[in-house]
């Protein structure tokens, strides 16, 4: 058994129970046994990415996946985590885990392998800090079905964090503003247009615990997450005032200044308190508070009386992009097209000469420092995925320096990668080959194009249901009995969260409810994975605009304009397989990037471009 499994045990059954009830109010419950221990990836704001103090999960675990679940019991330790993991996890669980492939067959989701297996008077322990009201209801539904609990550690004194030795600290947060320049409106302006939405629900308040959401809304950036730019912090915002709650390292005048009368700032632990006050005065009104994205310890700092369960309003108010940011994603997605055509076209002429020391991780570097010379970089806007052969087929492969793979011209290399940019955040991946691909190897990726152009063609209502779309996408390798187990597209934040919670098309229903909708930015990349051989996937980011010229009685329709800059590999297509419809897009999209990265280009890299750009026929 592993010391630190050993130790969790100690410290979750050694808990003095107290129980949620069904409206998440906590109590003694002296009769509960502590049986076992969620440990869950996110923060205290539900976040995807976290940083390292934050990765709890990841260090009970040893699995480093950003997404996943673990739960801790006093004879078993299990990890649950989605299709994108799955090779992964295998590869980094030890033999004490046990995999639980999420949504696969005859695999209990965890609330359904608590139910069966916790008897009455046992308990799950969570923090309250780290679960969200939605994870919170679905457990203590399911453990109460058996007359079990759910009780919670002590506020702000984590297990995991009792027995992590060397956990990082927390540092101060280092945040700054961002001009109206690339937000396109001021925090006044956004503040009174969320002022009016709150009064349209008929409640006189919103508490805010995503870290994208309150970036946006306060035009404010940072880094305390490796790769998103975002702020620790809550917000809560009432007819009248608007309060940040942050540890910030520095106040500076640029800051103060550009907060003006509008903000008042306040120690991040102070949110409690503040609810509790505002809860209290005289001119309390329903205070609005999204129970996907809310911690239980915020969400019971609200009393019963005054909340007004919503998804958030401003994760519809920041998906919908204004021009300014739009056009900042657009000039983004140019230098950084240009960045990874001098490093495609760099592998290129390395592989061409022998060099036979290139590795997953040795290449993405120099990708970094190509994107690193590009106006406005910031950073990257997440770990580059650089997977060659069979590890292109781990679909959130993480290379590490002593383990990683050799990138030669035998093999398919796959490398999804990003950055942030003042003015714009991309995410894109492209497939390659610089030997000889296999017949099969060119007909998988040519499906995978197909279905990336069945996406980038499509016309739909505006307010379209992900669901949809994502069917139509995977349709072209449905047909040739290909598929792949992730979802097809994700929003995009503007210099913000690459994974802009919200935003889904998915073969899953949104949670969210928020529908594909004109000025959204979304991802589209399909793909395909074949395990132990090669990993196939094209992405592209894009913007929904308005369809013109379209005769309709049925409404308003959109349809999407490409914003990544940068070729599809030639070799890899098979213009056999592709209709006239397809070629022809491939050939005006070629001819765009051709276009749009010329000018930022010499020497090799031009002639690559203008190599990998050049019109193919059928």
């Amino acid at each position: 058994m592993s010391p630190t499994l050993e130790k969790l045990r100690r410290a979750f059954t050694g808990l003095v129970p107290r129980a949620l009830d069904a409206e998440l109010t906590v109590s003694a419950a002296a009769n509960l046994r502590v049986k076992a221990l969620l440990v869950e990836s996110e923060d205290a704001h539900g976040s995807e990415y976290v940083s390292d103090r934050n990765k709890r999960r990841a260090f009970v675990s040893g699995f480093t996946g950003s997404a996943g679940t673990a739960l801790v019991t006093t004879d078993k330790a299990l990890l649950w985590t989605d299709g994108r993991y799955f090779l992964q996890a295998e590869q980094e669980l030890s033999a004490e885990w046990t995999l639980m492939r999420q949504a696969q067959k005859d695999v209990p989701t965890v609330e359904e392998w608590l139910e069966a297996h916790l008897e009455a008077g046992d308990a799950l322990a969570i923090d309250p800090l780290l679960t969200s009201v939605a994870t919170a209801r679905k457990l203590v539904k399911a453990l109460g079905n058996v007359k079990a609990g759910v009780v919670v550690c002590e506020y702000q004194k984590n297990l995991v964090d009792q027995v992590w030795a060397d956990q990082p600290p927390q540092a101060l947060s280092d945040v700054y503003a961002l001009s109206n320049e690339y937000t396109g409106a001021s925090v006044a302006d956004k503040l009174a247009a969320l002022r009016t939405e709150i009064a349209k629900k008929g409640a006189g308040a919103m508490v805010l615990t995503a870290l994208d959401d309150i970036a946006w809304l306060f035009n404010i950036r940072g880094s305390d997450v490796a790769c998103n730019p975002v702020v620790t912090a809550y917000a809560l915002v009432t007819s009248d005032a608007a309060t940040l709650f942050m540890d910030a390292k520095e106040l500076t005048p640029a800051l103060l200044a550009h907060f003006g009368s509008d903000v008042q700032v306040q120690g991040y632990a102070a949110i409690v308190s503040a609810i509790e006050a505002y809860a209290a005065s005289s001119t309390a009104g329903l205070v609005l508070v999204d129970p996907a994205q809310c911690n239980v310890a915020v969400f019971s700092a609200i009393p019963v009386a005054l909340r007004k369960e919503l998804p958030s309003l401003v994760m519809k108010q920041k998906a919908i992009k204004n021009e300014a940011e739009i056009e900042g994603m657009r000039q983004a997605h140019i230098r950084d097209g240009a960045a990874l055509v001098k490093f495609f076209s760099w592998l290129e002429e390395q592989l061409a000469a022998g060099n036979e020391t290139l590795t997953e991780v040795s290449v993405a570097r120099v990708q970094q420092a190509f994107r690193e010379e590009m106006d406005k970089f910031v950073s990257l806007s997440f770990e580059t995925i650089s997977g060659a052969g069979p590890n292109g087929a781990i679909i959130h492969y993480d290379p590490k320096e002593e383990t990683c793979a050799a990138v030669t011209a035998a093999h398919m290399y796959l490398n999804d990668s990003g950055a942030q940019y003042l003015d714009g955040t991309t995410d894109v991946t492209r497939t390659v080959h610089f030997g000889t691909p296999s017949a099969h190897e060119v007909h998988c990726f040519t499906h995978v194009l197909k279905a990336h152009i069945a996406l980038a063609t499509a016309v739909f209502p505006n307010e379209c249901d992900g669901v949809k779309l994502d069917a139509l996408t995977r349709a072209p390798l449905w047909r040739a009995g290909l598929d792949y187990r992730h979802g097809t597209g994700h929003g995009v934040g503007a210099f913000l969260n690459v994974h802009e919670k919200g935003v889904l098309m998915s073969f899953k229903l949104n949670p969210t409810g928020l529908l594909i909708s004109e000025n959204m930015i979304v991802s589209n990349e399909p793909g395909y994975y074949e395990d132990g051989q090669f990993g196939i996937r094209i992405e592209n980011l894009m913007v929904a605009k308005k369809a013109s010229g379209l005769p309709t009685t049925y409404g308003q329709f959109c349809v999407f304009e490409t914003i990544t800059m940068c070729p599809i590999q030639r070799r890899l297509i098979n213009t056999a397989l592709l209709t006239a419809d397809e070629l022809a897009w491939l050939n005006a999209y070629h001819a765009t990037v051709r276009t749009k990265l010329a000018p930022l280009l010499v020497g090799a890299p031009l002639a690559y471009l203008l190599k990998e750009t050049e019109p193919l026929s059928a």
